[in-house]
Order: C-alpha cells, then structure tokens, then sequence
C-alpha cells in the first residue's frame, strides 16, 4: 500500500497505480485521510471496486462474477449457483485475498465438503462452481492461475431410477379420480418432458390437429417469484409426437376447465406439486417411489424396450447431443444384446 504523509496539511494520501478493466495502466492520488490505516483502507477498497486486481478478498470477487452472469446465463440457473457458492464456498473464502489462495487451501476446503457426505453429483458440482469463479478472476481480473487444481472427487456410476410401465400403472390407478393430477402425470410419463416444461405448457402449445406438442419454455422459481424461461438448452426447444389417448385424455382434462384461457398455464400449480404427489401416494401403496425427474428415465426406458434408437429418444427428450443419451442410458441398450442376437440366429436359420 502506497501512503504518504503530508507533512504540510499533516494529513495522510495515497497515490498508486492500477490496471483498470480495459487493461490501462493508471495512476490513482487521493488526499485528505486524518490516520494512515484510512488512506491504506480507501486504496484497497479502490481496487477491490474499480481496478483489475486479483488482490481483492473472495467476497469481493464473487459479487463481480455474479454481476458478470447476470445476463449471461438463465436467471433460474445463477440462482442456483449463488444458493451453493453461499452456503458451501464463501463461508470458507470469504474475507481471503484471491492472489494468496493456494492450492493447500483449495484441499482443505475440498476436505471439508467432502465430510458433508453429499452426492458424488452434488459435490462435484459444488467444486465445478469455484472452478468457474477462478476462471472469471483469471479472464478478467488477471490472476495468474487458479489454485484448484484437481477434481474433487469420481464421477458416480450412472445408476438411473425409473418405472416400469407397470409400475406406473398401479401408481396412475390411485390418482386417476384426480383429473388434473392424472393428465400431469400421463403427459410426462408418456412423453418424456420435463417438470418445468409440462408446468408452463399453455393450450396454444398443443396441436391436436398434428397431435404434437411444442415444448417452447420452462417454468422457474427465481427470487420467489415464477417465471417462464427458455428451455434448458437448444435441442429442448422442440416438438413432440402425442399419442391419441393422451390427446384424449388433455381434451378431457381441458374440458373440465372454466373458459381456458389459451395462453395461460394448463397447470396452475407450483414446482413441488407432483413430487409431493409422489411421495404420498407411494406411501400408501406398495409402490418404490422416484423423483418426478425420474419420470423421464421411465419414458426412456419405455421407448428402448419399445426398439427406439437413441438419436430418436434424443430428439424426443431434447437431449442436446446423442451422447447424452447414450452415456445416461447405455446399460438399457446393452440389456437388449441378447434380443439382438436372437433376431440374427433367425435371419440365418
């Protein structure tokens, strides 16, 4: 810290050089402070604020990195990542300097959240959104090299939960006097969309003419407040093929309705709706229960002991690439080897 004593005024004044966020050199002065520790305080908080430096505390550089994201990525999606960085990662980091982070504190840390027995997925992911923050110090405030420097910890094996079609059946049975919950339920079981996705479906998105159904936005919970977003990704911006009894089904379930209104929600109910659902029914029956995520497991899992190949059920999930399929679902076509094989002694017999 650059403070001088001004004899004449006999007061305090900081006079520096920073590197602003163009990547200008420039030189700061500062005049006035009564006490040393005041001019040495302005000038750090100077550069926490204004100039490219990494030698700002963690906190500091998190807020930038959230005002950097904030139109860049889905607000539900931010939001998301502020819940983990501030519950697990700025507790820990916090009021420390980010250019004298080492990679020791990183195991330590690491050491820490791994004590918590989270989920292989979740803890990774965890790491992942300090791997991110660094990198934005890297890209924009200059530091030299992030201190994290190795994973957490293994992927988890991809083990998947999902029902059968009669599995289903005997849940669908207990709620069918339901006939809003029923319709939920049989439009994401049978066509493999998303919770967000079925919650924020309008009549207008449904096409009983073509028997498709166009998936266009999700449903989010964002600052307490719901709002419809873009779909996760690319490939989810899509349309789907309806059977004729789940075309039904909507037209019934729509004709219970009081005057809908077209472009308004088919499903007025919050996100945690059907998973609450869920666990009460099975709670009752002898039923294992899943997430409502799971849901497209069981679709997909339909769909494969049905003979469909996996850039079908890609394009039918909206998975954005088959890979994604296939690395979430290939133990599922790998069962069907033998069926395969059976079908070929057949062609040569």
């Amino acid at each position: 810290m650059a403070c001088y004593k001004d004899d004449q005024r006999g007061t305090w004044y900081c006079k520096f050089y920073y590197v602003d966020w163009t990547g200008t050199r420039r030189q700061k002065l500062k005049r006035g402070f009564k006490l040393q520790r005041e001019a040495k305080e302005w000038e750090r908080l100077f550069l926490e604020q204004f100039a490219k430096n990494p030698d700002i505390t963690f906190e500091t550089l998190y807020n930038k990195y959230v005002k950097f994201k904030e139109n860049r990525i889905r607000a539900s999606t931010l939001e998301s990542q502020k819940n983990a960085v501030e519950l697990h990662i700025l507790p820990y980091f916090k009021d420390m300097v980010v250019s004298e982070i080492t990679p020791a504190d990183i195991v330590e840390w690491q050491n820490a959240i791994l004590n918590k027995k989270f989920s292989a997925s979740h803890t990774r992911q965890i790491n992942a959104y300090l791997k991110m923050i660094f990198k934005y110090a890297i890209d924009y405030l200059g530091l030299s090299q992030s201190p994290v420097k190795s994973q957490i910890c293994k992927p988890e094996k991809g083990n998947i939960d999902f029902w059968t079609p009669e599995e289903y059946k005997i849940f669908s049975d207990h709620i069918r006097d339901n006939i809003e919950l029923y319709t939920a339920f049989e439009m994401l079981f049978y066509t493999g969309m998303r919770k967000g996705e079925l919650l924020a479906l309008t009549l207008n998105d449904i096409d009983f003419a073509q028997k498709t159904i166009s998936i266009t936005k999700t449903l989010a919970y964002v600052d307490g407040v719901y709002v419809n977003q873009p779909p996760k990704t690319r490939k989810s911006n899509r349309t789907i093929d309806v059977p004729d009894f789940l075309l039904d089904e909507i037209r019934t379930y729509i004709g219970r309705l009081y005057k809908p209104d077209p472009e308004h929600r088919l499903f007025l109910r919050s996100r945690v709706w059907l998973g609450e659902a869920i666990t009460h029914v099975c709670s009752r029956i002898d039923l294992k229960p899943i997430r409502v995520h799971d849901l497209r497991h069981s679709h997909a899992s339909m769909l494969i002991d049905l003979g469909a190949n996996p850039l079908m059920i890609a394009e039918r999930l909206g998975h954005e690439d088959v890979k994604m399929t296939m690395n979430t679902y290939s133990h599922l076509f790998k069962s069907h080897q033998k069926e395969i094989i059976e079908k070929l002694e057949k062609i040569k017999s």
